[in-house]
């Protein structure tokens, strides 16, 4: 984004305000271990797939939050001005 003179004002992520790793709440974590039956070594897919749902309990979490709002749905990334719209524009 740009103001009126030009000036670029998103000349980082840190302008964006977008939630950080130290704000992400803690996860207490666990494992369970189930050889596949289906090949010979018991092995089973692996990679990110423990993350997947942590995007998806933030965009919650905030829609949750402005619900009470009239607010149903937001496109990602959240950041600061856009939460402050859907608020002020309820």
């Amino acid at each position: 984004m740009y103001d009126e003179n030009g000036q670029l004002l998103t000349g980082s992520l840190m302008d964006y305000a977008i939630p950080r790793a130290d704000m992400v709440p803690h996860y207490e974590l666990d494992r369970t271990v189930t050889p596949s039956p289906v090949n010979p070594m018991g092995v089973k897919g692996a990679g990110e797939a423990s993350t997947i749902g942590s995007g998806a309990c933030v965009s919650n979490a905030v829609i949750d939050a402005l619900s009470h709002l009239g607010v149903r749905h937001l496109d990602m990334p959240y950041t600061a001005e856009k939460v402050w719209r859907a608020i002020h524009e309820r």
